[in-house]
């Protein structure tokens, strides 16, 4: 009996070699970018190991900022022994911090798709925090406060700031000029629902860093869940 759980599981293990896999040499690639950078392109290099051909079904990357081709102009069906790349390309526009993103491959004849992805690390040059303040409706309304950072070797200067709502009050304080400054904010009433975005521009000198921006939230009061006695 036990012999044969252990053929079994020998049968098991390397079925999928017998007839066919990729094998990538990496399933994640991690990279710190460039600030200036506004496209990028990544590539995973695989070799068919096993002893029959393996079809990609179909492919996708689900995120409409990354495109994915497959080498050799985008051919499916791959012999044993041979080699070829799976290519992401990034289009990142005003995309800033980390993300992470896939690619899924979906093989006949498997039930698990493929997943390869790809973790981007983007400098945040001049950042906002927290990214939303909120208040509750018919709370206390008192004034809270933006936080404005330089994050690059280079001072950046605020150049103009704008609301989206006349409702919230703002007033900008210099910290350390091309350095750090606070915007303090002041719904005029909370006695309605209401919504904000406040966008500030800057001088710096790669334009996807030119502006960021925050929300402002009048929003129904958060109810709290009632303690589990105990």
């Amino acid at each position: 009996m036990r012999t044969t759980r252990l053929i079994a599981a020998f049968v098991l293990l390397w079925a999928p070699v017998l007839y066919g896999q990729f094998s990538f040499e990496k399933k994640l690639i991690e990279l710190d970018v460039p600030p200036e950078t506004d496209r990028l392109s990544v590539e995973f290099s695989f070799t068919i190991k096993g002893e029959g051909a393996v079809t990609i079904k179909e492919y996708e990357s689900g995120c409409s900022c990354l495109s994915a081709e497959i080498s050799e102009g985008g051919k499916l069906t791959w012999k044993p022994g041979e080699k070829g790349v799976v290519k992401g390309n990034f289009k990142l526009g005003t995309i800033k911090g980390t993300i992470e993103k896939e690619i899924v491959l979906r093989i006949s004849g498997e039930l698990s798709p493929i997943r390869l992805k790809v973790r981007l690390h983007i400098p945040e040059l001049f950042k906002i925090e927290p990214p939303t303040l909120f208040w509750d409706l018919n709370g206390p309304g008192k004034a809270q406060t933006f936080k404005v950072m330089v994050k690059h070797s280079k001072p950046i200067k605020i150049t103009n700031i704008a609301c989206t709502n006349e409702q919230f009050a703002y007033e900008v304080k210099t910290l350390v000029e091309g350095q750090s400054y606070e915007v303090k904010v002041t719904p005029k009433t909370v006695a309605q629902r209401a919504f904000g975005l406040l966008r500030i521009r800057n001088d710096c000198e790669f334009k996807k860093h030119q502006s960021a921006q925050a929300f402002m939230v009048v929003r129904t009061p958060k109810v709290q869940p009632i303690p589990k006695k105990p």
